[in-house]
């Protein structure tokens, strides 16, 4: 088996409030870049016999940056989850063909937490752009997502005939 690289574009952010679970999570549009990062404080003690390590509880987090749409619902809930202080839940999809399952799930780390920051800088040069940080609350938990058509639209359109679509097509 040879290993190929799995593409940064692959990875998106799903997102859902922690209270509306009878509603799908959703991809906040034009996601530039995401950061999901794990650690642990360690601290060397001392001891007559030498040093050990006591190690501390993992923490993680997930940066997000991504450029403003006109009117994007889920940017919006993801501001006021932070205004409110509101649990979401986060998902972390691989969609990546070659790694979807035979049931159609794709690899996915799932998280809650809270988002202790969001900024909308806006520069009179570039795009105005979004900038957030997930604090993950406990620890993330792998496995694998389904996404509806719907989610897959939303991450990449498919492929259309010239044709015209009908009801019927």
């Amino acid at each position: 088996m040879v290993n190929e690289i799995l593409e940064g574009k692959h990875k998106v952010l799903l997102f859902r409030k922690l209270s509306d679970q009878s509603q799908e999570a959703a991809k906040l549009v034009f996601q530039t870049e995401h950061t999901f990062s794990y650690s642990r404080e360690l601290e060397r003690i001392v001891t007559k016999d030498g040093g050990v390590i006591q190690v501390g509880d993992l923490e993680s987090e997930v940066s997000i940056e991504a450029i403003q749409a006109k009117d994007d619902p889920i940017a919006q809930m993801l501001r006021q989850s932070v205004i409110d202080g509101e649990k979401l839940e986060l998902w972390e999809v691989t969609i990546d063909e070659e790694l979807k399952t035979e049931d159609n799930k794709f690899p996915a780390v799932y998280a809650q937490g809270y988002l202790d920051s969001w900024e909308d800088p806006a520069s009179a040069e570039e795009n105005a752009s979004i900038s957030s940080n997930f604090t993950v609350e406990m620890e993330p938990q792998f496995g694998e997502a389904t996404l509806t058509a719907e989610q897959q639209q939303a991450v990449q359109y498919a492929f259309t005939d010239t044709t015209s679509v009908t009801e019927a097509s």
